[in-house]
């Protein structure tokens, strides 16, 4: 093809109009087309800016829209304002400036953070034949990622791939894309297997795939040339994308060769240890992988060693990898050393006033997690002013300090804490305060002592509460919420950990109807990474007992190995577990993301992805 013409045909692609009675494209067109296929999306909004000048209507307000994209893609926010608002459109301009039109107005909103604005404004343009398509699609997939509406965002992304005119536009489409599938949760993916045949289902299927089989590489490797076969013209079936796509899944990803584990299998704690162990050693011999390394399981139980000694023996005797110990008392002395010769997966938690050594993770079932997944679920859910009641001592402490912080970070307002003591059933006097009822009596006996006589009067709790928050155990929890009714707080939703959910509802839980708490999929029935809680229990021959949740904890610390590294190195990382969607901090405090649930009648609702699946 001719230069000429195939700059004309590709900038047309653009969303510029081709011009029928210009012979060939502008020098200035010449070098925004130039500046596109380099990248440099400030190059091509000037050079878009300076061919509008040269244009009359509608050619000139085109190319100036054009310009205005592309400087809002190079974050000059300002000057992509001003081109626009220099723009006039009605309704008898050509179609392909009403698209471009509603395409820059949409990614000027998507910058305030105006996402509904953005997607009804492509909605009222979308299908669309012109050109401007791509952006208008741009735009949407944007749009329905920033409102979390992940498998929406991909199946833009993957209609808007054929319609990109340069290779770094592909490449940062495929990108993005990658990217927020990687965000879909394992089982959502499990529940659209096998998903519709087209390119959108086939990212969908490549994703599942590769995040279901990454400790498998060989299996892996088989299952991607499978997927080939099916979808020979997807344009990840390149082989050297689908090389550098197994890349991505495996960099960082390979078990050591020697692991000790750390856990009282004696003791008071005996039960809680092996549960642990278990559930390790279920997760170790379901895997496939050929580079599965050798545990060796040391005894620190009341009869056992010290962790530390066990741990300064493990390094000695020459482990890769320590895991353990389980105590948070014994994590506690890992948190304060000065360094440590061989890593740690500790299974508990630290002070957090404490700076931990380089290569000391800590993953457990910490209610500080379930705390942090409610306040994002109050921010979420509109419920910016919320009331914190907390028990007393450490453990309150913990959960409301979780609480109060995740939700002020995100921009919401704690408007009143309170404890109560475990010991006692009446918290009459802890919600009072909390609802500020003891205030409103105040009035009313200064409102009689003016008047005079008696007055009717009926307590009233102040207004500016959008919901509670509750830490509580299970049996507190059914003596606090018909409490919460009676004061006042009949219409309050109510928010509240996994402690109050042993796994099972029975008919003294009717007074926790309504109540919102935070577990993991393991916990709750839902679909994990194998082996799954039901598969264990017929492994083990019957149910799990008290210490269900301790499998999963030791399910997830094995799947947890192979991962640790590209965990620490992207904090964005997450891989789906029994207990949680499973993250690393900067401080290498392995997070977890948990689900919401609620108690009905006689069972629980899981909530999720828009709907209730009934557990």
């Amino acid at each position: 093809m001719p230069r000429a013409a195939m700059l004309a045909a590709v900038v047309a692609l653009g969303a510029c109009t081709v011009m029928p009675t210009d012979p060939e494209p502008s020098p200035e067109l010449t070098e925004a087309l130039d500046a596109r296929e380099a990248g440099d999306v400030g190059r091509a909004a000037r050079a878009y800016a300076d061919a509008a000048a040269g244009k009359q209507p509608p050619d000139s307000e085109i190319l100036r829209l054009t310009a205005a994209w592309f400087y809002i893609e190079a974050g000059e926010v300002d000057t992509a304002t001003e081109l626009f608002e220099a723009v006039e459109t009605d309704e008898d301009s050509p179609e392909l400036l009403l698209d471009l039109h509603h395409a820059v107005e949409a990614s000027l909103a998507l910058q305030r953070d105006a996402v509904e604005e953005a997607l009804t404004l492509v909605g009222a343009r979308l299908p669309s034949e012109t050109v401007a398509a791509r952006k208008l699609l741009l735009a949407r997939a944007r749009g329905l990622t920033m409102d979390g509406r992940l498998l929406d965002a991909v199946e833009a992304r993957a209609a808007l791939e054929p319609l990109l005119p340069t290779d770094w536009e592909r490449d940062s489409n495929r990108a993005a894309l990658w990217d927020t599938l990687g965000d879909v949760p394992m089982a959502r993916l499990r529940e659209i297997m096998p998903p519709p045949p087209d390119d959108f289902g086939a990212w969908v299927e490549l994703e599942f795939l590769t995040r279901a089989q990454r400790f498998d590489p060989p299996t892996l490797e088989e299952s991607l040339r499978l997927w080939e076969s099916r979808y020979p013209d997807h344009p990840a079936a390149d082989r050297d994308y689908r090389a550098e796509l197994l890349a991505r899944h495996l960099e960082g990803i390979g078990y050591p060769e020697r692991i000790a584990v750390l856990l009282p299998l004696s003791g008071d704690l005996a039960d809680a240890g092996r549960a642990v162990r278990d559930g390790m050693l279920a997760a170790y011999f379901h895997s496939d992988a050929e580079d599965r390394p050798v545990l060796i399981f040391h005894d620190v139980g009341d009869d056992g060693e010290d962790p530390w000694a066990a741990y300064m023996r493990a390094a000695q005797d020459g482990a890769d990898l320590v895991i353990g110990p389980l105590t948070r008392p014994a994590v506690q002395v890992f948190a304060e050393a000065r360094s440590l010769p061989v890593p740690v997966l500790a299974l508990n938690g630290a002070p957090d006033e404490l700076q931990p050594p380089t290569g000391l993770y800590r993953f457990g079932l910490l209610p500080e997690d379930d705390a942090r997944a409610a306040a994002r679920y109050a921010y979420a859910s509109g419920q910016r002013h919320v009331a914190v009641l907390v028990p007393d001592g450490d453990w309150g402490r913990r959960v409301g300090r979780a609480f109060s912080e995740e939700l002020e970070a995100a921009g919401g307002v704690v408007v009143g804490r309170q404890s109560y003591s475990e010991s006692s059933q009446d918290h009459a006097f802890s919600l009072r305060r909390l609802f500020a009822l003891e205030d409103s009596d105040t009035r009313r006996r200064r409102v009689q002592g003016t008047v005079g006589g008696t007055i009717e009067y009926e307590p009233r709790r102040r207004q500016d509460i959008d919901a509670i928050f509750v830490g509580a155990f299970q049996d507190q929890a059914r003596v606090i919420r018909p409490q919460i009714r009676f004061h006042q707080g009949t219409t309050l939703p109510v928010l509240t950990t996994s402690h109050a959910y042993v796994g099972r509802v029975s008919d003294a839980d009717s007074d926790l109807v309504g109540v919102t708490f935070f577990d993991s999929p393991w916990s709750l029935g839902e679909s994990t990474p194998a082996p799954d809680r039901r598969t264990l229990e017929r492994m083990l021959g019957g149910n799990l007992g008290n210490h269900g949740a301790l499998y999963g904890l030791g399910a997830d610390a094995y799947r947890l190995i192979p991962q640790l590294r590209r965990l620490r190195d992207d904090p964005a990382h997450r891989i789906d577990g029994a207990t949680g969607t499973l993250w690393i901090d900067q401080t290498g405090h392995v997070r977890r993301d948990l689900l919401p649930a609620r108690f009905q009648r006689d069972r629980v609702d899981v909530l999720g992805n828009g709907t209730l699946t009934t557990r």
